[in-house]
């Protein structure tokens, strides 16, 4: 009986976690956003380097039709990154 009075209940080591304490609310939330952050920036990233390979692709398509000459193509896929 004496240590249910000294802790104040079995249960109250638990009642209430994160719905007493704001603070945890937020922390999960700036968790939660950095979470999302990183998620779009990876995505934006991936998606920006898809576009710079089908520029590649293009180029060298128009340096096998014959279009560019090899000087051009080089200068351009310079340019380019690739």
């Amino acid at each position: 009986m004496m240590l249910t009075r000294g802790f104040r209940g079995i249960g109250s080591f638990c009642r209430g976690f994160g719905a007493m304490y704001p603070g945890v609310w937020v922390a999960l939330a700036a968790i939660f956003v950095a979470a999302l952050v990183v998620i779009i920036v990876l995505t934006a990233k991936k998606k920006h380097h898809g576009a710079s390979d089908s520029t590649a692709e293009a180029l060298k398509l128009r340096y096998i039709k014959g279009e560019l000459t090899e000087e051009e193509y080089m200068k351009m896929k310079d340019v380019i990154g690739k």
